[in-house]
C-alpha cells in the first residue's frame, strides 16, 4: 500500500514499493552513469542479508516524488557519520604504531555501534597520505571523489 509522506507546491512524497520495480529496472538500465552501479533493490530498500537471500534493508528511507504527470524521480537516504579526528601532532611520528593500533581498534568499535545506529557508511576528510593509506589498506576505506556535499542548517531550539 502506497504512503503519502508530504503533498507541497504540486508535489507528492511517496513511499516505493515492489511496483517501482520494473520502472526502477528501466531508468536505471537507460541511465549512462549508473547503469550497472545501481540496482533496484537498492531503491526499494532490500538488500541481501547474512543468508545470501535478499531482505527488507531496516536502514533504507527511499521515496518517489511525482507529479500530476507521474514519478519525476527516486531518492534513497542513507545515514552516514561524518568523522572527525584530530591527533597529537607532537608526538604522531614517535606513536604510529600505537595510534594505528588505536584507530583499527576504536574504528571498529565505533562501526559496530553506527550500524545498530542504522548508518550505512562513514566519511572522513584528509588531506595526510599516511592517513589515508591507513583507512584505504587496514580499515576498507574507498577514495570518493564524486561527492557533493552541502551542510543542513542546525534546526533551531526555542523561540
Amino acid at each position: 500500500m502506497t504512503h503519502i509522506y508530504g503533498q507541497f507546491d504540486g508535489y507528492a512524497l511517496r513511499s516505493v514499493d515492489d511496483s517501482d520495480y520494473s520502472t526502477l529496472e528501466r531508468w536505471i538500465a537507460g541511465d549512462r552513469y549508473h547503469a550497472g552501479i545501481f540496482d533496484p533493490d537498492h531503491f526499494i530498500g532490500r538488500a541481501i542479508d547474512e543468508r545470501g537471500r535478499l531482505a527488507p534493508d531496516p536502514r533504507a528511507t527511499c521515496y518517489a516524488l511525482e507529479d500530476d504527470h507521474g514519478t519525476l524521480f527516486y531518492i534513497r537516504l542513507a545515514r552516514a557519520a561524518r568523522v572527525a579526528i584530530q591527533f597529537d601532532t607532537g608526538t604522531i611520528l614517535r606513536n604510529r604504531a600505537r595510534v594505528s593500533r588505536g584507530l583499527l581498534h576504536g574504528m571498529a568499535f565505533l562501526e559496530a555501534g553506527l550500524s545498530l545506529a542504522g548508518a550505512e557508511e562513514w566519511i572522513f576528510d584528509t588531506e595526510d597520505r599516511g592517513l589515508t593509506l591507513l583507512a584505504k589498506r587496514h580499515l576498507g576505506f574507498v577514495e570518493s571523489p564524486n561527492e557533493m556535499v552541502r551542510l543542513i542548517e542546525r534546526p533551531k531550539v526555542g523561540g
